[in-house]
């Protein structure tokens, strides 16, 4: 009896479940023919959320390399995708989405970023550049991406590091909670 009931509930809750789920594995780009996954079929329904997509893969091997050998301050490109894929559970996913992409069309632009035009500065004790494309904030040094930070988001959507000026310090903060202060 207790059995039936459990196994009733699963089957009512079932096609919501499905509704939600976010693609099972890594890609460069949502999947617009015939993909059954609430995310891309919001991408793909969305001009300028399948614009946003398409700027979001990796363009070139040298681009790649460095995103490979970025701090664990970047967000490799899987697995900021798998997060993106978590925004099919989010109240506002078109919200969740914008923020998402805009977040990795940051990172994509640090990578091709000049830091000549940086000031210099030091993140603990390590010397750095520090710029900014946009809204975010690029930390580099001598030969890698050390971070790129985003103000906090208002939308479901957390970026991977969020940047708070804190009189002339720069707090940048992981997900995980992870901080690290630069000058």
């Amino acid at each position: 009896m207790m059995r039936t009931r459990h196994c009733s509930l699963l089957l009512l809750l079932a096609p919501v479940a499905a509704d939600a789920v976010p693609p099972p594995t890594p890609a460069d780009l949502a999947g617009c023919e015939g993909s059954a996954f609430v995310v891309d079929k919001l991408v793909c329904a969305d001009p300028a959320l399948k614009a946003a997509d398409a700027r979001a893969r990796v363009p070139d091997a040298d681009q790649a390399r460095l995103l490979d050998t970025a701090s664990d301050y970047v967000e490799p490109q899987d697995a900021w995708f798998q997060r993106r894929n978590r925004c099919a559970f989010a109240a506002d996913q078109p919200a969740c989405l914008r923020d998402a992409y805009a977040e990795r069309t940051a990172v994509l632009a640090a990578l091709a970023h000049d830091p000549a035009q940086d000031r210099p500065g030091l993140c603990g004790k390590v010397p750095v550049r520090i710029g900014q494309v946009g809204n975010a904030a690029i930390i580099r040094d001598d030969s890698r991406l050390v971070a790129v930070a985003l103000p906090s988001s208002r939308s479901p959507w957390r970026p991977f590091v969020t940047v708070e000026l804190r009189g002339g310090t720069l707090r940048l903060r992981r997900l995980d909670g992870v901080q690290m202060d630069c000058r």
